[in-house]
């Protein structure tokens, strides 16, 4: 079975960077890059019109913006899409880990580094329909609701409002769902292939 391409964006507060990762990157037939952002704004309001599959993000961003911003900023209307962090700064590690980023490049990239991060990628993506196409039934009754709700594009505040639960909770039974399902993110389970139930 042939794996979907990857559909891809950068953003980086810096164009030669955008432009040198997306000439890395050009080698690698399963990805294609919808573009490049140097502005956080406009990158934030692609990114919830396209629904990409995987996010090349760079930590300081401009107007005093950083990844962790823009993620949490999705967040608010939809689980991000797989990222991976690139930045000079070695510090953020921890940071990264805690908002679940697929991997962590440190720049200059290194072109081995970024084969390796792309094949663990790639396989991932391979595996994944399988997981979260088979998985569905471990899913509660209420998770499938805010299942429901989310591929409905309701942000985790409204569906909090519509089951008269916490925002905590909805978060909570959203991390639940990636997890049974194997999924790393809501975008899979958007897709047309995945949707699953009424």
């Amino acid at each position: 079975m042939t794996m979907s391409v990857i559909r891809t964006i950068i953003v980086d507060d810096e164009k030669h960077a955008c432009e040198r990762l997306k000439r890395l990157l050009a080698p690698y037939p399963q990805l294609e890059v919808l573009g490049h952002f140097t502005d956080s704004e406009k990158a934030h309001d692609y990114i919830l019109k396209n629904k990409p599959d995987l996010l090349f993000l760079d930590v300081e961003l401009d107007k005093n913006t950083s990844a962790f911003d823009l993620i949490e900023k999705l967040r608010e209307n939809l689980h991000p899409p797989n990222i991976i962090l690139v930045t000079a700064h070695a510090h953020y590690s921890i940071k990264a880990i805690k908002h679940e980023v697929f991997d962590y490049l440190l720049k200059p990239v290194d072109v081995d580094e970024l084969e390796d991060t792309l094949e663990r990628l790639i396989r991932h993506f391979s595996l994944e329909p399988h997981k979260t196409r088979r998985n569905f039934d471990m899913l509660s009754g209420r998770e499938k609701s805010i299942l429901n709700y989310v591929i409905a594009g309701k942000s985790s505040r409204e569906i909090a409002k519509l089951l008269f639960i916490s925002i905590n909770t909805v978060n909570t039974h959203r991390r639940n769902i990636l997890k049974k399902t194997g999924a790393r993110s809501f975008i899979e389970l958007m897709r047309p292939k995945n949707v699953p139930y009424e």
